[in-house]
């Protein structure tokens, strides 16, 4: 199993336009709509030192940042990487549906039962994003090992030119995962940061009035 992670700080910042609109037009989205989302090819910035201003400079690439059609944007421009995963035809099946790859916003997963398979899996990962110009990070990434050979020394696995390391534990959307037999959930690390930070708030507002404590209740109500 690798958890694929792209470089989450440039992830959406490298959308390139063009490419964004072809697929786009590829998944079957109303020429209409894509036109409408030409806007994106005229934005410009301006850099403002002091009382000076820059000319403009027009983006040829990137969305908006905790824009609301970003995360769908992104949805159809990865699109190309798990195409290309899903034609592969590599690894886990259930039935005659492919689940050998499993994402969720700029988070990847890959499944596979076989180290080969793996390989080869990451490297369509790596030359399908490389096409589209997104970069995976390979320091972001785990190999995480399940089963009965989990303890089996292994070679780290490769990503373009970077290794992928292996490791006893995995992260992935806020839970914790920890390396066996059999998939085990390790909440003890979600636990001790949940008391953390409650221990934190409260040290900053133990001296605070009963009515400070009920006020985010009464609003979240």
């Amino acid at each position: 199993m690798t958890e694929l992670s792209t470089n989450h700080k440039k992830a959406f910042d490298r959308f390139n336009h063009v490419k964004l609109f072809h697929q786009m037009c590829d998944a079957g989205i109303p020429v209409c709509l894509v036109k409408l989302l030409n806007w994106y090819s005229k934005i410009s910035v301006i850099i403002k030192w002091n009382n000076c201003y820059s000319s403009p400079c027009f983006l040829k690439s990137g969305v908006r940042q905790g824009g609301v059609l970003s995360p769908i944007l992104f949805n159809i421009y990865i699109g190309y990487v798990i195409n290309s995963l899903i034609q592969s035809d590599l690894e886990c099946h259930i039935h005659d549906v492919y689940f050998g790859c499993l994402v969720y916003a700029d988070d990847i997963i890959l499944l596979s039962a076989s180290v080969g398979a793996l390989q080869s899996m990451l490297d369509i990962c790596y030359y399908t994003g490389t096409e589209i110009d997104i970069i995976f990070n390979a320091k972001k990434s785990s190999l995480f090992a399940v089963g009965k050979a989990h303890n089996t020394p292994v070679n780290s696995l490769r990503i373009g030119h970077d290794t992928v390391s292996w490791n006893d534990s995995l992260k992935y959307l806020g839970v914790y995962f920890k390396s066996g037999h059999t998939l085990l959930n390790d909440s003890e690390k979600t636990i001790r940061k949940f008391y953390a930070a409650a221990n934190a708030i409260y040290s900053h507002v133990k001296f605070a009035s009963e009515m400070t404590f009920l006020k985010p209740f009464a609003y979240h109500h």
